[in-house]
């Protein structure tokens, strides 16, 4: 039985991108090392379509001030988690904002978010109740590629359209 060269090229491939995969989850402390932006409340700083790099951050390491506080990344309640290994999927999906404060009440973390474009903060700035507790963020962005994520999601379709529409058309023509 004879491999063929390209066998062994997308074998290859899918090794390096979970080997990629399993060392960027070691190296960034979560199970979502990277995302992508899409909305526009953190523009001018984070252009949408965005690629990010996240890293797990303790709420004590977390700066919080409207100027240059961290950037975080934060499940909403109720958040669904589906870890695929290879990709994890939130219901809903996290947000991506600036920790502008942060207080402590009852031995538990409390950081005020906001979105550098939006008019207003996430939670009611007078209530730490109502703001993101320490359980729910998944880390801080530390880098990030402008427009990159556009890149990857064209990247992701072509190679659906490889290995959905190209095979049908091969059996359409067999058969026809």
């Amino acid at each position: 039985m004879k491999i063929s060269k390209s066998y062994i090229v997308t074998l290859l491939f899918l090794i390096l991108f979970i080997s990629f995969i399993s060392s960027s989850r070691v190296i960034s402390g979560t199970n979502t090392p990277f995302t992508i932006v899409i909305s526009g409340s953190m523009e001018p700083t984070i252009p949408t379509g965005s690629l990010v790099f996240i890293k797990k951050a303790n709420a004590n390491e977390i700066i919080a001030n409207r100027t240059n506080g961290d950037i975080i990344v934060y499940m909403l309640p109720n958040t669904k988690v589906y870890d695929f290994f290879i990709f994890v999927i939130y219901d809903p999906l996290p947000i991506m904002h600036r920790a502008i404060d942060k207080r402590e009440i009852n031995d538990k973390i409390y950081v005020l978010t906001k979105g550098d474009a939006n008019l207003l903060p996430d939670g009611n700035p007078n209530n730490p109740l109502t703001w993101v507790p320490e359980d729910r963020i998944i880390g801080k962005v530390i880098w990030y590629f402008p427009y990159m994520g556009y890149y990857i999601i064209l990247f992701i379709i072509i190679i659906a359209i490889i290995i959905i529409i190209i095979p049908e058309r091969k059996k359409e023509i067999f058969i026809g």
